[in-house]
This record gives structure tokens, sequence and C-alpha cells, in this order.
């Protein structure tokens, strides 16, 4: 018996994976939350179903977590990504292969454990030109035309300081959803080695701490204005 394969998001990029998928004669689930897109889909497999693909009791119940391999292939929501990447390997899925809009995306996807980050429709212009309008900020995602997640080296005001008193959604209007820290290990050659820690569920009471890099949700004005914090 041949591998069995789930497809999660059926837009174009989507359903190209179904159908070559399915053309080389793997056996292959395709997901989707909106009905049409499962039915064009079940023209092409018989198993295509409607599922909301961030509620894990539901990829339960199908069996998802029998499949040798799941592919995300989820458009412009982010957040949605990066959640059922979780759910996956929270599930015991081997081999997930997730779509990424760009580098800062693929970042967060490898650091929760995907095996593969694809980057189908990556922008190079927009990346590079955002690199070179702010020292601060090194990756941006466009979530809407006015909300945005950045990466952005935490400022030396918060250095120290608990998430919780630096309150930051409150003071300004952003929020801290990961912190990336760098830290130093050593080998068995006794060679130093710089390892990245990322903690994509940080708390309260976690301090930042000088060089950490944090990853910042808001609305783009609030975000320029992490530029002249000090």
């Amino acid at each position: 018996m041949g591998r069995q394969f789930a497809v999660i998001g059926l837009g174009q990029f989507g359903m190209s994976v179904v159908k070559t998928l399915v053309a080389e004669g793997c056996d292959v689930i395709a997901i989707d939350i909106i009905d049409e897109k499962v039915k064009d889909a079940s023209e092409i497999t018989a198993h295509a179903v409607v599922i909301d693909a961030t509620e894990e009791k539901a990829l339960r119940m199908m069996g998802i977590s029998n499949v040798d391999v799941a592919i995300i292939c989820i458009g412009q929501n982010v957040q949605d990504s990066i959640l059922v990447a979780l759910i996956l390997k929270e599930m015991g899925i081997n081999t997930v292969i997730a779509k990424a809009l760009n580098e800062l995306h693929g970042k967060v996807l490898e650091k929760i454990g995907v095996s593969k980050v694809v980057y189908p429709e990556i922008d190079m212009g927009v990346r590079i030109a955002r690199g070179l309008i702010s020292s601060k900020i090194v990756e941006q995602i466009e979530i809407s035309s006015k909300h945005s997640i950045v990466e952005v080296l935490a400022p030396i005001s918060f250095v120290g300081k608990t998430l919780r008193k630096i309150d930051a959604r409150v003071k300004y209007g952003i929020n801290i959803i990961a912190i990336k820290r760098q830290y130093a290990k050593v080998d068995d050659q006794g060679n130093i080695i710089q390892k990245d820690i990322f903690d994509i569920t940080p708390a309260a009471e976690d301090i930042i701490a000088k060089d950490d890099m944090l990853l910042v949700f808001g609305n783009n004005d609030n975000i320029i204005k992490l530029r002249s914090l000090k």
C-alpha cells in the first residue's frame, strides 16, 4: 500500500498538489473549510472533506493522524497556517510540509518542527525594500492593509522587564506573540555553537534579554513607532 497524503487548503497551489499526487497514484485526503473548493477536489479524489483544520478534534475524527505526509497549503491566513502546523506535529505526523508567504512565516514553521517549507508566492522585492527602510525591523508579513506581523529587535527599554511590565498591548498597541533568543552551546569538540531558542507561547513573567528578537503583531502605525523606542 502506498503512502497516504493529506492536503489542507485547496487554493490554486493546494489543488495543484492534489492533482499531481492523485496522478501519481497516491491516496489523498483533500481538506478545506469552503464547500465549493472541496466539491471541486471531490472530482479528483474520493477523500475530500469540509473541515476547519484549526479544530484538532475534527481532524482526529477523520483519522488524519494516520497519514504519512501532511501538506499545509493555506493561503493568506498566517495564524491558521501556524496553528494547523502545531496541531499536526502534536498529533505525531512525522512529515509536515507547509507553504509560507515569506521567510518570516517560514522561520516560524521551521521552529515548530515543519519538515519542509516552500515559498511559492514570496515577493523578494518587497522583502528587500522593507529591510532597507528600517535596520530594526528584520522581516514583515502584511496581514492586511493596516496590520502586520514583524520580527523586530527588542528595544533597550524592554530589556530586563517582564512582558507583564512592558504591557505592550496597552502601552504600545502591539502584541508580542513570540520571542527568539540565541544561546551558546559547546559541542563535543569544544567548539562554541550559537543556537536559537524560539518561544511561541511566551508567558507574562518572561523577561526580555538584550538582543532578543520579538515577533510582534499590530497596527502598521504602531509598528512604525517601534523604530523610535530606545
